[in-house]
This record gives structure tokens, sequence and C-alpha cells, in this order.
């Protein structure tokens, strides 16, 4: 009796987690269609371009909609990728807010050297597989600039909160390019 009143009890507060309810049909489709799209794009787009970062609003905002039905009885690897994709589309969306933008003016009007100098994502050395080693691991150790002096420019010139924004969204890029094993700090895990 005593089990069946805690039962009850635990039911009627809500405590009992629903289960959730997977997309079907048209709606699955159309979901994992943008997801496919989106993550196609992780691979062309260039974040820094205003007309190609423009591509991606359509497929993030549908997917939006739908991923979190999506992510239901999903496995960890399928899990992992619908995650990677939010993540990708909140990073495409800071680089379109208004505080970016005018952040990004304030720092483009300092013409630091460190800004200029920073590639945390730099491409490969053509034909040089040890070289374009070398290049990943050195933009892995300076990945918020060198001395971190990406973080003291967005501070000093935008504000804490606007240098916490830009490193969760760049760690959160980190993470779904899998360049760098950085921890939440944006520093190299030893």
């Amino acid at each position: 009796m005593f089990i069946l009143f805690i039962l009850l009890v635990t039911f009627v507060s809500g405590i009992v987690q629903e289960k959730c309810t997977p997309l079907s049909g048209t709606n699955a489709y159309r979901c994992i269609k943008n997801l496919n799209e989106i993550d196609e794009l992780t691979r062309t787009v260039n974040i820094y371009n205003e007309d190609e970062r423009s591509q991606v609003n359509e497929p993030c905002l549908e997917f939006k909609k739908c991923y979190e039905k999506l992510k239901c009885d999903m496995d960890d690897d399928i899990l992992k990728t619908i995650t990677n994709m939010v993540a990708f589309c909140d990073v495409i969306e800071f680089h379109q807010s208004n505080e970016f933008a005018e952040c990004d003016d304030k720092i483009g009007e300092k013409n630091s050297t460190c800004i200029s100098d920073w590639a945390p994502f730099p491409p490969a050395v053509p034909d040089d597989e040890e070289k374009t080693k070398k290049v990943y691991q050195k933009a892995c150790e300076n990945f918020f600039g060198a001395d971190r002096c990406v973080e003291k420019e967005v501070t000093e010139n935008c504000g804490s909160e606007m240098w916490n924004l830009f490193q969760k969204h760049y760690l959160a890029l980190n993470n779904l390019f899998e360049s760098c094993d950085l921890d939440e700090m944006g520093n190299i895990r030893t």
C-alpha cells in the first residue's frame, strides 16, 4: 500500500519523466534533411563571410524547431551529431548578432596584431603533412591567441560577457571540428 501511495504521489507531482515522442513521417524526413544540409554546410561555409553564413539561416531555423524530438531514442553518435549541428547554428547566430558586429567593429578599428595573426582553425599546408601537423599544433597551443591575447582584446573592447559568449562559441566550433583537445577554458589538456 505504501509503494502504491509513493507511485501515486510521484505521478501527481510530475516527477515521473514523460517518454519522448519521436518524429515520424514527413516531419522526421524534413528534420533529417535540414540536419544533413547543416552538416554539409559546416564543411563549406566560411563563418566570417556574411553571404556564406546566411546560407545556413533557413536550415538552422527549421532544424531548431525539430531537433529535440529528433533526439528521441537515438544512439550516442547521432545525439553527438545533433548537438554539434545545434552548436554550429548557435555560432552562426552569434556571428550575425548586433552585439558581435559591434564588438567586431571595435576590435577591427584597433587593427591589432593579435587579432590579425589569430587563426584558431588554419588551413592545411598543401602536400606537406608534417608542416600541417606543426601548424595545427601551434594553433591549438594559441587557440585564443598568443598569451590569450584574443581574450584580452575582446574583454577590453567589448566586456567580459561578450568574451564569455565568444569563448563558448569558439570552443563549440573546436568540438565540432575536433581540432584540438581543449578544456572548458580553451587550454590544451595535459
